[in-house]
């Protein structure tokens, strides 16, 4: 990989090993061992663990963002149309998801760990961040809102957790190998998260 400064190289080597290694046994003196740099170099760049561990979150964070972001999506006029167009946007998601490989794990296993966002500096970038996310993802649902009135059956919040973290679970599993990403298998996963989503389609 070919980099562009002694920085992204320090992000990414910490993504890689949080990846293989997971959060708990993670020290910034394996970051520095990868690259061959002196500690300081990180402190100098990022100023502190938890800033450097949420400044590689967050390049992820704004990708899946900016992907989200860049879905266009129409009103369905049938459930059918429904299913085809909620198809075509996990497909992209979760596409992504697997291609970013060990980026994909390091940001599920940071996102779920207790170091995330420790500090009031870090809560308030959360928070922000949330809201990105809210905004590009509220308007792939508004959509569906307008046909099938998803909010007067479960709130955005529960909805985005479900989409989010279930298809999170499936690509690193893949990632690790531990099912085959085949295109069959895609779309066994698929099938488990729309049933999820379609059910709000349906009338109680």
């Amino acid at each position: 990989m070919a980099y562009g400064n002694k920085k992204e190289e320090l992000m990414d080597a910490c993504m890689r090993i949080i990846a293989k290694e997971g959060m708990a046994a993670f020290s910034m003196k394996q970051v520095t061992d990868y690259v061959g740099v002196s500690e300081a170099l990180i402190y100098r760049h990022f100023g502190t663990k938890e800033n450097f561990l949420y400044t590689c979150f967050e390049l992820v964070d704004r990708q899946i963002a900016a992907l989200f972001h860049s879905m266009t999506v129409q009103i369905p006029e049938t459930d059918e149309e429904a299913y085809a167009i909620i198809h075509s946007l996990w497909m992209k998601y979760f596409s992504f998801l697997v291609r970013n490989d060990y980026r994909t794990v390091f940001y599920f296993e940071y996102r779920y760990s207790g170091n995330f966002g420790l500090s009031k500096d870090i809560k308030e970038k959360r928070e922000e961040a949330k809201q990105t996310y809210f905004s590009n993802f509220g308007k792939i649902i508004k959509p569906f809102d307008e046909k099938y009135h998803f909010e007067e059956k479960v709130s955005a919040d529960f909805l985005w957790a479900y989409i989010i973290d279930t298809t999170g679970i499936f690509a690193r599993r893949i990632i690790r190998r531990e099912l085959s990403g085949t295109p069959e298998n895609y779309e066994i996963i698929f099938g488990l998260v729309s049933r999820g989503i379609m059910g709000l389609t349906e009338e109680k």
